[in-house]
């Protein structure tokens, strides 16, 4: 996600958007004028072929990218910061943290996929355009309509993330990411992102996981519904979010076995995991029969 901006002297603030946020907000500045930019995306048979994984639906601006972070978060000419929607992926190292496997790789990507679109991306605004570090939030495409999320979840450099609102292209970006993961491509052939079963996760465990446990208790305070799962592992429902999980009735999760994916973080005894979409909440057994 973000990374240390080295030598520039830029401190892109934040590991993660939404969640543990700082900094003052302030509204998304658009570019003043409106582009036709669907006629740009169809210009050329090759720019057909690269739109069709997850195509834009309502591009609105056309940007200048001076600065790329890592494989996810780009500096534009006019000094915003954008965070693409929909991935995630490995971090480069700051305050002292090494570089996540495939870290630069992805970063390497976005550069060189830059340098084939003349540094310069059409942006697809989400429902919310700006994160809690002021950062624009956006699906990003190449002059030629290639998605860039697509392009590096098909090649296993990136994770899908929701986090709503921002639900646009979800399932389409879950497929490639799904495609990825059975080729072990990139990140799906690392030890880290395979399924690792509740129970035994040591106490120190941080960073993106795929966890699969027994539901053991369902518990609710004020502003959070707890999952208990067997072993260390509590995840972390914001009732903000409940909404989202109309699919199913969580309190009915208790003796169920189910899959989680988030990024995990030691809390005094416990190691805590944040859910806010069914995307990364699956359950794998049915309801216990009365």
């Amino acid at each position: 996600m973000t990374s240390s901006a080295g030598a520039t002297g830029i401190d892109p603030a934040g590991d993660y958007p939404g969640i543990h946020c700082k900094g003052a907000t302030r509204p998304v500045a658009l570019f003043a004028f409106w582009l036709p930019l669907i006629p740009v995306l169809a210009s050329s048979p090759a720019g057909q072929a690269l739109a069709a994984a997850c195509p834009a639906s309502h591009p609105s601006e056309r940007a200048q990218v001076v600065y790329v972070y890592d494989g996810d978060t780009v500096k534009l000419k006019d000094g915003r910061r954008v965070r693409f929607i929909g991935i995630n992926t490995p971090e480069l190292g700051q305050h002292g943290n090494p570089v996540q496997p495939l870290g630069q790789e992805a970063r390497r990507t976005l550069k060189n996929l830059l340098e084939t679109s003349n540094h310069t991306l059409l942006l697809q605004y989400g429902e919310q355009q700006q994160d809690h570090y002021g950062r624009a939030l956006a699906h990003a495409f190449l002059e030629n309509g290639e998605n860039v999320a697509a392009r590096l979840l098909g090649q296993g450099l990136a994770t899908t993330l929701v986090v709503p609102p921002n639900t646009w292209g979800q399932r389409c970006y879950q497929g490639l990411e799904d495609s990825a993961r059975a080729a072990r491509l990139g990140l799906w052939a690392l030890q880290d992102y395979q399924p690792h079963d509740a129970r035994s996760l040591p106490l120190d465990t941080r960073g993106f996981r795929i966890i699969n446990g027994r539901v053991t208790g369902v518990r609710r305070s004020r502003h959070t519904v707890w999952l208990d799962l067997e072993g260390p592992l509590a995840v972390q429902i914001p009732v903000k979010d409940l909404a989202n999980f109309s699919t199913f009735n969580i309190d009915t999760l208790a003796g169920q076995t189910v899959a989680v994916r988030g990024w995990e973080k030691p809390d005094q005894v416990k190691l805590k995991l944040k859910v806010q979409h069914p995307a990364a909440l699956v359950i794998m057994t049915p309801s216990p029969q009365p």
